[in-house]
């Protein structure tokens, strides 16, 4: 096609008419409307793909086990804070010898962490009923788009491996924030800890798309069996299905006995630290004492 020049941003033109005569002189040689929208590429196409002899479910499987990674990020975004005061609050009120001459300091981080996880519940419930209730009466009004929840596919291994990557998580997490707070004397100077710790939960994020094209590379295998990164990875790589069994039982094994170590390490910091109100506490003078 030949035209006058019109400029950089003019000329452009040009090639959307000679592209539409030849689509419409090929349109005409083929000479019917089937063959003529195959040819262009604009047609729908369904797949249906196969796992172990079964058709898989694609993204409608992995949607209900990633859910749990959102709970626990949502948890621990909305009590990370807490937990951490949870201990701080009573050292910077100076109550806390009160308290221990009447409660064992182990019925009292339990009772602490039993709270915190009651919480966490009661606050998820809270963001997510008025969703639910949104969607199912008040869809149209609110212009919602409407998803086909009966589409999804509940697998239950995936669920339950989902369901105790999250407790076990969370119990960890808890654990070390509680003996954070036993050991910093004020929650400025545990604020620090907190971010690191917070850091370590969205570091796995950053190699999402390596964790789901390449889960058996090196740096994904870190962050899989990394006690702090472990909980986060675990749960997409279940819900994508690569994790194996053997993994799983590796995690879920790592998370509870660690967070139940960190849960007595949490109470022997607390039993010497409740009373240290003007510098964090000495691991090395906590063990010696207690040797």
């Amino acid at each position: 096609m030949y035209g006058v020049d019109l400029g950089i941003f003019e000329n452009g033109k040009y090639d959307t008419i000679a592209t539409q005569i030849l689509v419409s002189s090929a349109q005409g040689k083929i000479g019917d409307d089937t063959l003529t929208t195959l040819a262009q590429g604009d047609l729908a196409t369904e797949s249906v793909t196969y796992k172990d002899g079964q058709v898989s479910g694609g993204i409608n499987s992995v949607i209900p086990p990633l859910l749990f990674l959102v709970i626990l990020y949502v948890v621990i975004g909305l009590l990370g804070t807490q937990m951490l005061n949870s201990t701080l609050e009573e050292k910077e009120n100076r109550v806390t010898e009160m308290i221990l001459t009447t409660m064992n300091p182990t019925t009292l981080i339990l009772g602490k962490i039993v709270a915190m996880f009651v919480i966490g519940l009661v606050q998820v419930l809270v963001f997510l009923l008025p969703a639910i209730l949104g969607f199912l009466f008040f869809r149209d009004s609110l212009n919602v788009p409407n998803f086909d929840l009966s589409a999804l596919v509940i697998n239950p291994g995936p669920m339950i491996v989902g369901a105790l990557l999250l407790i076990g998580g969370f119990t960890l997490f808890t654990a070390t924030l509680v003996a954070v707070g036993a050991i910093m004397p004020t929650a400025k100077d545990a604020g620090q800890i907190f971010g690191v710790t917070m850091f370590l939960m969205f570091v796995p994020l950053y190699a999402v798309s390596l964790i789901v094209s390449d889960p058996h590379a090196f740096i994904v295998q870190i962050f899989t069996y990394f006690p702090y990164s472990a909980p986060v990875t675990g749960l997409l790589r279940n819900g994508f299905g690569s994790l194996t069994p053997l993994e799983s039982a590796i995690i879920i094994v790592e998370q509870f006995v660690l967070g139940v170590v960190v849960l007595r390490l949490a109470v022997q910091l607390f039993r010497y630290g409740s009373i240290e109100y003007t510098k964090k506490v000495s691991l090395l003078t906590v063990f010696g004492r207690r040797a």
